[in-house]
């Protein structure tokens, strides 16, 4: 059997024992203390932080600058869309006025046609049945002397 440990300082003394053993195998590394190049690299960071805020502030200066030429350029982007709109808007009424003005048109010469057409119709209708008339008088005369010669003949 094993004794027992029964002062508490033997535990702490065997803590310290290993706690000992095992950084002596395995050693912290070094330590660095070079005050004085940490307190000038610090001193060189704060002293450069005025030049990174003055770069940062022209960097926003020119971000709103170029925002605000972009507002500018949207908004006469804007106004020439509206004027587009509203010359397109004019053109499709020119548009549709014109194509009334061609449907009139195309009306009206369809209907001088059709006017000609009956004109030109009557015309020669009238030519034909004055000249069917002579023609039915030429034969009506003609089968008449050829009757009447028929009938001299007989008596």
């Amino acid at each position: 059997m094993k004794p027992k440990v029964k002062h508490p300082y033997a535990k702490l003394l065997c803590s310290v024992m290993l706690l000992l053993g095992l950084s002596a195998i395995f050693p912290a590394p070094a330590a660095k203390a070079n005050y004085f190049s940490d307190l000038y690299n610090g001193l060189q960071n704060f002293s450069e932080l005025p030049g990174e805020v003055n770069q940062l502030q022209e960097s926003y200066r020119q971000t709103t600058e170029e925002l605000q030429q972009t507002k500018e350029q949207l908004g006469q982007t804007l106004q020439q869309m509206a004027d587009y709109q509203a010359q397109n808007a004019a053109l499709q009424e020119q548009n549709r006025q014109l194509s009334q003005v061609v449907d009139e048109l195309k009306n009206d010469r369809t209907a001088r046609e059709n006017y000609y057409n009956r004109i030109k119709i009557t015309v020669i209708t009238g030519l034909a049945l004055i000249l069917g008339y002579f023609v039915l008088i030429r034969l009506l005369r003609l089968g008449m002397r050829h009757r009447s010669r028929k009938s001299d003949r007989l008596r």
